[in-house]
């Protein structure tokens, strides 16, 4: 019986945090512009800076191949430890991303801070879709 009422208050719960999410982006996240800096998102030093992990996901959404094609993204996982304003203990952790499209030779790894914020850009060989 307390199975069954724990299990049952476990899946209410989760269920109300789902509806009550707000689905909105962020408008920082919003991409304007393609970077001019080769390296921009390439490496860990210029990292791109979204400011939240769900910023991340909508930054990912934005963007595609050079020529508009849709892209698969794959979050490879956490590394790399960086000075942050924001972070726990001044420290946070990227999040490595590997992008890939049709006709693109070899995937490409990208790497997304989601604790510090500077307006993102769309890094170099990629395009972005333009959200309102």
């Amino acid at each position: 019986m307390r199975i069954s009422i724990a299990i049952t208050f476990t899946i209410c719960f989760f269920c109300s945090v789902a509806m009550c999410q707000d689905n909105s982006i962020d408008e920082r996240v919003l991409i304007k512009e393609i970077s001019t800096d080769k390296a921009y998102g390439m490496k860990k030093k210029t990292n791109i800076k979204v400011g939240s992990i769900r910023n991340e996901y909508a930054f990912i959404a934005q963007l595609t191949g050079p020529n508009g094609e849709e892209i698969a993204a794959n979050r490879i996982g956490s590394c790399c430890p960086v000075k942050s304003k924001v972070a726990p203990m001044g420290k946070a952790q990227l999040d490595m991303w590997e992008i890939k499209y049709e006709g693109l030779a070899e995937p490409i790894i990208i790497y997304i801070n989601g604790y510090d914020y500077e307006q993102p850009k769309c890094p170099v060989g990629l395009n972005f879709r333009k959200l309102e």
